[in-house]
């Protein structure tokens, strides 16, 4: 009944927090308005047809769309993240799930996890909501980083199991019951990360690896020191047993991912010559550029946000670097007093911009560090090694000796970006050992050696306090000599000109007095900690639930009163304040097509962040969008002809008749080449590199030329015999149908035929006359087809063979994981009771 009583606590909490949900009211968040607008689309025609399709069509010209919207995979894991995140409470992936929903997770998740350790209830629930409320894990919400966040509150539960499955029991345990830990770390670890990959954030499961590798290794030092190496690799043996379920129940989702992986910008690139090969300027050399994207993202890109050395700070005291880019700000302020705005530019650290600090608590860091002092076993080993590589991770550019070594050499780190998101494993990590620690304070008073015990205790408090109390009064101290300015002050100073110096200053005071206070407020909070811990340890406080009830209070008190600073019930509105609606230039768009007779066409639109909006994408196709996993060959195009001198003969090539200018007016591409049409030669060149820079050409038209690269497609030099009579036209369906375009063609000879669609080879397959046929890649991204003599009915069918196949793996695994885990624990059970008899 108590964890009953518990999980209903937890959903309270979470209500209380986000409140204004239970009226039916849902958060502004940026990312999730982002990926409806990308999803839009497609979800219309799914409206209309009763499938989601295979391929989005309204971003960068067309891209797999099984990452916008798509079903859901058929595993045992889905029916279980759907009652976990309370989508069962509405029915759709709204209100519910993505605030009370997250929140509940994060809390539930931690809470079981701690049980797992040996926790108490009580100590489990306070660990619990110290991780729950931590800031990021809140303002993560506000910003939408909805699967980001589910997948978080897996972390703790997969590092429990695999806590639970290696920790060997005593020597007094014998039989069937020495398996009870091996069997629920085992059936705990599974489950968990089987939900962690459904919720798919690859990179959050990375971080959790980490973890789990390090313990792994600590655990075999400990196993080799007893003389326990049997137990162990049997541990690991339970533990691979349970990766590999958990990795078949999300097949689907893990093969199309390594499909796509490879097609994007976190595959590297292809080529190595740069845009500045185009005009001769210069640039980086082919060989630099290849060691920088050979096989990963760019070093550059992919460490944007990378956290500051000095940042770290935050961890500990909230308001350090100002809170953030657009940080709330009172009618006492100096930027309200001067200008009258309730949100000031306070964030002075290195990253370009920010929502919020990483703020662990003042409650939380005392108690890791009490933690580590105290608790026993080789827990405290790999949660401090891990902890301290998360935070080196975490520092990016901004500690390139060990970060590029890192992007380097350490398998698949560069496929990520911001390394700032490594904070989270340190969070779960150091909230653990916090719990462990205040564990071994209680288990403590049951030991015969107690006034021995008593004085260990009050050292490793009293080293705790001054580490903790110590480092804050030192920022005190120190502060007078910072210069509070950031690296996003250099980006206002060029918006302000001349007045910028008496407008920093203004901000400067308001970042000062921010850091002044919310140190302050960090030291009370740790002393007041260290006051319970104390009377608690010196019998000051008889009853340990006393100490756990202050305890809880000031960690509830301190986070919940940073976290409401970046989400509280101003950030909530109403389902029609959130409506997705067209702007002015869609209507006219619309009616400038209707004029035109046009149907199937593309926009580039100017008048928004082009490549990184994707709200256009909702109402028409556009040449841009918002993907962190754009197709690679697409980005090279962006950075060659599409981002600052702009080429007419690729815009062109991508059909885009409309584009929208700055100030949102539209005007018409004469010159947009329409749905397909036939080329009067192919010109194969010699690589990528030659097939990109080909496009560049100042005699180049798209209309009778087409480069095919040699070395992907046997194809020779030609020149086709042209008819006036030849021709090829898109047949359009009555029914939206993105996975389906049909094509008629009437040739006299056989003819090359382009279309304005970007080839994606693991998906498309062509079809002439309902027979297979070849097709290939030209003008760098598009399909193309060689069409015979003839009338003749081309068709493009999206059939997303991985796709399908990893259904039908899933589904199965998914049984067979279910089937397995159920004889396990009869047989468990059955064992047992002969053992009792």
């Amino acid at each position: 009944m108590i964890h009953v009583g518990v999980v209903l606590f937890c959903l309270l909490v979470a209500a209380v927090y986000m409140s204004p949900a239970l009226s039916g009211k849902m958060i502004r968040q940026g990312d999730i308005e982002k990926g409806e607008a990308m999803a839009h689309q497609q979800k219309m025609e799914s409206e209309q047809s009763g499938q989601i399709p295979n391929w989005n069509g309204s971003m960068f010209s067309g891209m797999p769309g099984y990452h916008t919207a798509v079903s859901q995979q058929q595993s045992v894991f889905t029916p279980v993240k759907y009652l976990l995140t309370l989508r069962f409470f509405r029915g759709d992936d709204t209100g519910f799930s993505r605030d009370i929903g997250v929140l509940f997770l994060y809390l539930i998740g931690f809470y079981v996890a701690l049980l797992a350790f040996g926790c108490s209830w009580w100590i489990a629930l306070l660990g619990a909501l110290a991780f729950g409320l931590g800031s990021y894990n809140i303002i993560i919400i506000e910003a939408g980083h909805i699967s980001k966040a589910w997948a978080m509150g897996m972390m703790a539960p997969i590092l429990a199991g695999m806590v639970l499955c290696l920790r060997r029991p005593d020597d007094s345990v014998q039989g069937v019951r020495r398996w009870r830990n091996r069997l629920l770390g085992g059936i705990l670890f599974a489950a968990a990360l089987g939900l962690q990959l459904t919720f798919n954030h690859i990179q959050i499961t990375y971080y959790t690896a980490i973890a789990g590798i390090l313990m792994g290794i600590v655990y075999l030092v400990a196993a080799l020191r007893k003389r326990a190496v049997k137990y162990f690799f049997g541990s690991v043996g339970i533990l691979l047993l349970g990766a590999v379920l958990a990795l078949a129940c999300n097949s689907r989702l893990l093969m199309v991912n390594q499909e796509y992986v490879k097609q994007t910008m976190r595959g590297g690139k292809e080529i190595t010559v740069t845009p500045a090969d185009l005009y001769n300027q210069g640039g980086e050399t082919a060989a630099q550029v290849e060691k920088e994207t050979e096989k990963g993202l760019d070093i550059n890109y992919a460490f944007s946000w990378s956290y500051g050395i000095g940042e770290t700070y935050t961890l500990l005291v909230p308001g350090a670097m100002g809170g953030g880019s657009g940080e709330r700000v009172d009618r006492e302020s100096a930027s309200y007093q001067n200008f009258r705005i309730e949100q000031a530019p306070l964030y002075w650290g290195d990253q370009p911009f920010t929502s919020g600090p990483v703020y662990f608590g003042a409650v939380v860091m005392l108690l890791a560090l009490l933690g580590m002092l105290v608790a026993k076993g080789p827990d405290r080993w790999w949660i401090l090694i891990a902890s301290v590589f998360a935070i080196l991770l975490s520092w990016g550019g901004n500690f390139l000796s060990f970060n590029q070594w890192m992007f380097d050499h350490l398998p698949l780190y560069n496929k990520f970006r911001t390394p700032s998101m490594s904070l989270v494993l340190a969070n779960v990590c150091l909230v653990i050992v916090a719990a462990l620690g205040l564990q071994a304070l209680v288990n403590a008073k049951r030991e015969k050696n107690a006034t021995q015990l008593l004085r260990s205790q009050n050292r490793a408090l009293y080293i705790a306090t001054g580490v903790t109390g110590g480092i804050i009064l030192l920022g005190l101290l120190l502060c007078g000599g910072f210069s509070f300015a950031g690296a996003s002050d250099t980006q206002m100073a060029g918006q302000y000109g001349s007045q910028w110096p008496s407008i920093q200053e203004i901000f400067i005071r308001d970042r000062k007095a921010l850091f002044v206070s919310d140190s302050w407020r960090s030291l009370i909070f740790v002393l007041l900690a260290a006051t319970a811990v104390w009377l608690y340890i010196n019998d000051k406080l008889k009853k340990v639930g006393w100490m756990v009830a202050v305890l809880t209070l000031l960690v509830i008190v301190d986070l919940w009163g940073v976290d409401r600073r970046y989400l509280d019930e101003k950030n909530f509105f109403t389902a029609r304040q959130l409506e997705l609606r067209p702007d002015a230039w869609d209507a006219t768009i619309d009616q400038m097509a209707l004029r035109d007779g046009v149907r199937d066409y593309r926009v580039l639109n100017l008048a928004v962040n082009t490549f990184n909006d994707s709200k256009p994408s909702a109402f028409h196709n556009q040449i841009g969008g918002y993907s962190a996993v754009k197709l690679r060959r697409y980005q090279d195009i962006i950075d060659f002809y599409l981002s600052g001198r702009i080429n007419p003969n690729v815009l062109n090539m991508l059909n885009t008749r409309y584009v929208v200018v700055s100030g949102g007016q539209v005007q018409t591409n004469p010159g947009a080449l329409g749905n397909c049409w036939l080329v009067d030669s192919l010109h194969v060149v010699a690589d990528a590199n030659a097939e990109i820079l080909a496009l560049g050409g100042d005699n180049w038209n798209p209309a009778q030329v087409a480069f095919v690269d040699g070395s992907r497609f046997a194809m020779s030099d030609t020149r086709y015999q042209a008819d006036s009579a030849d021709r090829i036209e898109l047949e359009l369906p009555t029914t939206p149908n993105s996975d389906l375009r049909r094509y008629r063609t009437h040739t006299a000879h056989e003819r090359l035929a382009v279309l304005s669609e970007i080839y994606y080879e693991p998906d498309w397959r062509v079809y002439i006359d309902n027979e297979p046929a070849d097709y290939l890649r030209a003008d760098y991204v598009l399909r193309a087809v060689v069409v015979p003599a003839g009338d003749h009915v081309i068709e493009f069918r999206n059939e997303a063979p991985t796709l399908h196949r990893g259904d039908r793996i899933t589904l199965l695994c998914s049984i067979g994981f279910v089937i397995l885990i159920a004889c396990v624990v009869t047989l468990y059970c059955v064992r047992r009771r002969k053992e009792n008899k």
